[in-house]
């Protein structure tokens, strides 16, 4: 039996347009409906914020701040596997930083905080793991490992500030057309030190995590289609030393590091080819959503624990028999919680009633006034 925690209810204040606003949610699925506009994927965004920490559907965490407001207030009752009650709160200022309380004690890092509730997000804009920058496709494996890793967090938290700091200064040798390359040490020293753990890290992730891909992406698409994630980083041949002495000339002369986990890439791979040049827009969608249904099994079998589930207008924006399918699988076969959003209030209720489901339904009217129905 897999340990299971559920989130019971959320309180928001100055969240969005949310003003004041309590919610209760049931133990398997939830839907929130309601027009587009009035705040459904503000809830996800404050459930997302008070597990991970930080938002995932939209803008950055001080953008939900109401806009005629000077702080927002989230908080959560949350009850673990071993049905103990804990209190989450997040309070977020425009001139102060983000403080994550869990039973009254302030978290003194995130970094110690991630983890204990793990939560896997689908949005529309997912399809940027496909169709956009490498940098999104390791922000995704990122925010994988940071869930259950704690010694990956402080390593990419250290190498991310020694890349930002050497391209400051890199940048500066560049305006004023002087070079120093003993001032670079320190920042150097932090790359070569932080660098081989992130990256063993995350060639094992991708190892594991492979096949949940593969296994996921078959039962969404079970056609005669080869699939493939190939995690490609430099550290592979080289490290992270000789690396930078290689590129120091190019560093110095394009004022930035050119060179190391930063530029890793995940290459996503339909019958050898690329996805993104190749990949029909049915099969991209497929992807993505086999990428996040397999993070969630991968969770599961990785941590004994399982995670909330938050989809974000999945109905309006993917072939509605996909999200059936993968909904009725994740329901029947976890009995997970999932939240999923959704602009047609009769489409989702229908098709719930039909499948015999229990439902927790919110419906979100356009002044914020919430009705709540169970299927």
């Amino acid at each position: 039996m897999k340990k299971k925690f559920q989130l019971k209810d959320i309180e928001l204040t100055n969240f969005k347009k949310y003003g004041s606003v309590k919610l209760s949610f049931g133990s398997h699925l939830n839907v929130i409906t309601g027009q587009n506009g009035v705040g459904k994927t503000s809830i996800l965004d404050a459930i997302r914020l008070l597990l991970f920490g930080k938002i995932y559907f939209s803008g950055s965490d001080k953008s939900c701040i109401s806009h005629d407001a000077d702080f927002l207030r989230a908080s959560a009752n949350v009850v673990d596997h071993n049905d103990d009650l804990h209190t989450i709160v997040a309070k977020l200022q425009k001139s102060k930083s983000k403080i994550i309380e869990h039973d009254g004690i302030k978290v003194k890092k995130l970094s110690e905080y991630l983890g204990q509730y793990l939560s896997v997000c689908v949005s529309p804009d997912d399809i940027k793991l496909v169709n956009g920058l490498s940098s999104d496709r390791r922000e995704f494996i990122d925010q994988a490992i940071v869930q259950f890793d704690k010694t990956y967090t402080q390593h990419l938290i250290k190498y991310i500030k020694a890349v930002k700091q050497r391209n400051a200064l890199l940048k500066q040798f560049l305006k004023s057309g002087t070079y120093d390359q003993k001032l670079l040490v320190a920042y150097n020293k932090m790359m070569i030190e932080a660098a081989p753990y992130i990256h063993e890290a995350r060639k094992s992730f991708m190892e594991e995590f492979k096949n949940y891909f593969v296994a996921s992406y078959e039962e969404i698409a079970p056609d005669s289609e080869v699939i493939d994630l190939v995690y490609q980083s430099k550290l592979s041949d080289k490290s992270m030393d000789e690396l930078l002495e290689e590129y120091e000339q190019k560093d110095r002369y394009s004022g930035r590091s050119n060179v190391g986990i930063h530029k890793d890439e995940l290459s996503m791979l339909l019958n050898g080819n690329e996805m993104k040049l190749y990949g029909s827009q049915g099969q991209i969608k497929s992807f993505v959503f086999a990428l996040k249904i397999a993070l969630f099994e991968y969770f599961v079998n990785k941590t004994g624990h399982m995670p909330v589930l938050l989809l974000d207008d999945m109905f309006d924006k993917l072939d509605q028999s996909r999200v059936e399918k993968i909904l009725l699988q994740l329901n029947e076969k976890w009995g997970a919680q999932v939240f999923i959003s959704d602009t047609d209030k009769e489409r989702i209720t229908n098709f719930l009633m039909d499948k015999g489901e229990k439902t927790n339904h919110l419906h979100i009217l356009e002044d914020q006034s919430i009705e709540y129905y169970h299927v």
